[in-house]
C-alpha cells in the first residue's frame, strides 16, 4: 500500500518518516496530472495545435469564475485554521504572504486582474467572463473544494490543494502551447508566465504557492494532525483535486464537440 493511503490520524511521524510521504504523494501527483491532464484530449488537441480557438476560450470563462471565487477560499482557510497557525509563525507568516499575493499582485485586486487581461487577449470582453454561466464539470471543480473547505479537515483542505503543484507544470505547458501552436506573443500570455512562478517559484520573496502546500502538509503529519475522514486518504485528495482539474477540461472538450450531455 502507497504511504498517501495510510490512515495518519492521530500518528506523529518524524521529519525524515513525513519527507518520504511527501516524496511519494507527489510522485503519485504528478503522475496523474501529466496522464489525466498533460495527455488529456483536451491538451493533447492544443499541443498539435488542432484544438479550436473557441474551446480556449470556453475554457478561459470557466477559468474566470474558478479563479475568482478559488482565491476567496485562501481567506476563509485563512481564518478557520487559525488555531494551527497561531503555533506555527513562520508559516501563519508564509501562508498570509500566499493570500495576500493573490489579491494584491501585481495591484489589487490581484491575479483576477491578469485574468481578465488574458481573457480580453483571447478576443473576450470582461462581460463574457463575469457573466458567464460555468459548465458543470467545471463547477464541481470548484465546489469539491468548497466542500472540503467547510466540511473536511485541515489535512484534507492542504493535501487537496497541492494540486497547486500540477497547477503550476499545466500553466507552463498551456503557455508553451499558446506560443508553440498559436503564436501568441510573449506579452499576451501573461497569466501563463505569472501563475507558473506563483505555483513553482519563489518570487518576490514570497515562497511557491506548492512549496507551502507541501509544507504545512509535512507539518501536520509531524504532529499528528493529518487527520482524514473515512474514504478521504491524503492520496484521495490528491486525486480527487487533479480529477476534477482533469474533468474542467473535459466538459469543455465535450461542450465544443457536441459530445455527452452537450450532444444535440
Amino acid at each position: 500500500m502507497s504511504l498517501g493511503r495510510v490512515d495518519f490520524s492521530g500518528k506523529k511521524v518524524s521529519a525524515t518518516e513525513a519527507d518520504a510521504i511527501i516524496a511519494d504523494l507527489k510522485q503519485y501527483l504528478l503522475g496523474l496530472a501529466d496522464k489525466w491532464l498533460i495527455k488529456g484530449r483536451f491538451h493533447t488537441d492544443m499541443g498539435n495545435g488542432t484544438l479550436p480557438m473557441e474551446a480556449i476560450k470556453i475554457f478561459w470563462q470557466n477559468w474566470y469564475g474558478f479563479v475568482a471565487e478559488i482565491n476567496n477560499f485562501h481567506g476563509v482557510a485563512y481564518q478557520r485554521q487559525q488555531p494551527f497557525f497561531k503555533r506555527h509563525p513562520e508559516l501563519l507568516k508564509h501562508f498570509a504572504a500566499h493570500v495576500a499575493d493573490e489579491m494584491i499582485h501585481p495591484k489589487p485586486p490581484g491575479h483576477i486582474q491578469i485574468v481578465l487581461e488574458q481573457g480580453r487577449n483571447f478576443g473576450l470582453q470582461d462581460d463574457d467572463m463575469v457573466e458567464y454561466e460555468m459548465l458543470a464539470e467545471c463547477r464541481a471543480f470548484l465546489e469539491y473544494y468548497r466542500g472540503v473547505l467547510y466540511e473536511g479537515t485541515t489535512a484534507e483542505w492542504w493535501a487537496s490543494f497541492c494540486v497547486e503543484e500540477a497547477v503550476g507544470h499545466w500553466a507552463r505547458f498551456f503557455g508553451g502551447a499558446l506560443r508553440k501552436s498559436y503564436n501568441f506573443p510573449e506579452d499576451k500570455i501573461v497569466y501563463f508566465r505569472v501563475h507558473a512562478k506563483a505555483d513553482l517559484e519563489e518570487h518576490d520573496g514570497i515562497m511557491a504557492h506548492a512549496d507551502l502546500d507541501w509544507l504545512v502538509l509535512k507539518n501536520l503529519l509531524m504532529e499528528g494532525k493529518a487527520e482524514t475522514r473515512p474514504g478521504f486518504n491524503l492520496e484521495y485528495c490528491m486525486r480527487m483535486g487533479t480529477s476534477y482539474f482533469a474533468m474542467f477540461f473535459e466538459g469543455v472538450y465535450q461542450q465544443i464537440k457536441k459530445e455527452g450531455l452537450y450532444k444535440e
